[in-house]
């Protein structure tokens, strides 16, 4: 198998192929450094031989030759390298009608069995009293907070717009559960970035597909530039966690609001787990999604290159027509040429009888000029004289 022609190749066809091929020869293959090959390939959890492995190979000695991993949650089965295969099928109009599409093969979990792996593998979140082992995201939060806090409290007149976003008992709460959900989700080999001042939503990297989460007041609406915080708000004000804002997902909960005797804090472990089933399910819904619309874009392709054939084919056929239609107008006007000479040609045979019947007859030098004058154009006007007739072939 060759990269040459492919931008997508299956995780365990290139894991074949980087155990039976030196990485550097299949990235001048399809284009690329072999860092950048190198670096695709660990980041889809594919082991490469190590430094040697070549040598003892072509020594004939024994090598050892790590297995596949599991592929991780989020990850896509198939290996992309350059263009995505969107971008390229956008342009390579050809590539796309000649290939055959077969529908994206079932995983060999279902999400069902996929949770249950999980709730049995990720550690039960507890949430800490403070915030001393803060996750890189809150503790920038935090530090973040400390020169509104100074000024807030150097002021004399304290406005709640100058107040520190995470002073109150209800953000240090909502804090502490968003750091404990944090912290389980990087064991888990997620990244949780943030944007914003005082973010309402956090972003979590599940392999390559971003899933939002927001633990917070439900009435409360946050923006970068201001807080409008409450500094006394209370912790026993409600919370509501949402994953990917509550959007629906078959089988996953994706909303856990407080209640009197059950709080949110109680069911991190499940928001934790559920963050990565739906990381995984969106890996798996763009994989579909993906097929379905190679199959519309093929089927519209399909119909604008049948579209384009038939325009073609009636732009030709009116060219033909249209230079069909000019070949008889040029023969008729050379029809009409012909009679045209002929008749120059009886003119001055009747002007030369004519003239030698007259009582005042021109002079043979003046009738021969005049004549010869005459029947040059006849001759330059007669399609076969000057074989223009040939032409219209």
């Amino acid at each position: 198998m060759s990269l040459t022609m492919q931008m997508n190749i299956s995780r365990e066809a290139l894991y074949e192929l980087v155990w039976t091929t030196p990485v550097k020869t299949l990235a001048t293959q399809h284009g690329i450094s072999d860092v950048a090959f190198a670096k695709t390939c660990k980041q889809h959890n594919i082991p490469l031989p190590p430094r040697g492995h070549w040598a003892k190979l072509e020594a004939g000695k024994k090598v050892y030759r790590q297995p596949l991993p599991e592929r991780a949650l989020g990850m896509p089965r198939d290996v992309s390298f350059g263009a995505s295969k969107w971008n390229y099928y956008g342009s390579a109009h050809k590539d796309l009608i000649e290939l055959e599409l077969t529908p994206p093969r079932p995983f060999d979990e279902t999400l069902t069995e996929v949770r249950a792996k999980l709730t049995k593998g990720v550690k039960k979140v507890t949430v800490p009293r403070d915030l001393s082992m803060a996750h890189p995201v809150i503790r920038k939060l935090l530090e973040a907070d400390m020169p509104r806090r100074e000024k807030y409290l150097a002021s004399t007149y304290r406005s709640q717009y100058d107040a520190p976003y995470f002073d109150s008992p209800f953000e240090l709460r909502r804090l502490r559960a968003l750091n404990a959900l944090f912290l389980c989700l990087e064991k888990n080999d997620a990244r949780v970035t943030s944007s914003g001042k005082n973010p309402q939503e956090f972003c979590v990297k599940v392999g390559l597909r971003d899933v939002s989460i927001s633990i917070d007041d439900p009435k409360v609406e946050r923006v970068s530039w201001y807080g409008a915080p409450d500094i006394a708000k209370a912790a026993s004000s409600p919370l509501v966690v949402k994953i990917n804002r509550g959007d629906a997902v078959d089988g996953i909960q994706t909303t856990w609001e407080d209640k009197t005797d059950n709080r949110v804090e109680a069911h991190l472990t499940d928001i934790a787990v559920n963050v990565l089933v739906v990381g995984e399910n969106t890996c798996r819904a763009r994989e579909i999604s993906h097929y379905q619309w190679l199959v519309r874009h093929k089927a519209d392709l399909i119909e604008r290159a049948k579209r384009d054939k038939d325009e073609a084919e009636k732009a030709e056929r009116e060219r033909r027509i249209k230079e069909e239609q000019a070949r008889v107008d040029r023969l008729l006007s050379e029809a009409k040429a012909l009679r045209q000479a002929e008749e120059i040609r009886g003119y001055v045979a009747s002007v030369r009888r004519l003239n030698e019947q007259s009582t005042d007859p021109a002079s043979e030098d003046e009738l021969t000029n005049w004549a010869l004058w005459a029947l040059e154009q006849a001759d330059r006007i007669d399609p076969v004289r000057s074989r223009h007739f040939l032409n219209d072939r």
